[in-house]
């Protein structure tokens, strides 16, 4: 039986090991005043179907145009918030991350004005990776070049005590942008 949610409207998709939260159910910022999206007693799985970094401005058919013309506004999209019965502020609270399921593409640019070579890179570039999503074996970048594939949760974490929207692009001590 579905136990109903631990906040009036929040959406409960249930699959067969939980809930589900779908990329349409994502936000900018860590924010404790956001309403969550999802209510879970612990112990329970969900299944979070995110986008990507750029908050699917880049695809696997993109050009350098597109990372010319990203918004900034849309970068590090994170789905959520689920709300975790009986977690409290100052709760540690721990997350297995069971598995990933890889799309067999990702990309890695170099976004003007942005980073810490800025300066030194200010023209836009990009390349799209394409892999094997059964093998993960080392993808090709160039001529000879191989990069390992290491999937990882990209962000990830809690809404900071403090009141109103703070970006998600550092890491802190409630998590935030892992890579």
């Amino acid at each position: 039986s579905k136990r109903p949610p631990a906040f009036p409207g929040v959406a409960m998709t249930e699959h067969k090991s939980g809930h589900t939260l779908h990329r349409t159910q994502s936000h900018l910022g860590w924010n404790n005043a956001f309403p969550p999206r999802l209510g879970v007693a612990p112990g329970e799985t969900v299944e979070f179907r995110t986008l990507d970094a750029s908050g699917g401005q880049i695809s696997a058919k993109s050009t350098i145009a597109d990372v010319a013309a990203l918004d900034f506004g849309r970068v590090n999209p994170v789905t959520g918030p689920v709300y975790i019965d009986g977690a409290e502020p100052g709760d540690a609270v721990k997350v297995t991350l069971l598995s990933f399921a890889p799309s067999g593409w990702g990309w890695t640019g170099n976004i003007p004005g942005f980073g810490l070579l800025a300066d030194q890179f200010p023209e836009p570039a990009l390349h799209i990776w394409k892999y094997d999503v059964v093998s993960l074996a080392p993808a090709m970048y160039g001529p000879g070049g191989r990069v390992p594939l290491k999937p990882f949760c990209g962000t990830i974490g809690l809404a900071p005590a403090e009141p109103g929207v703070h970006s998600i692009v550092p890491p802190r001590r409630v998590g935030g942008n892992m890579d």
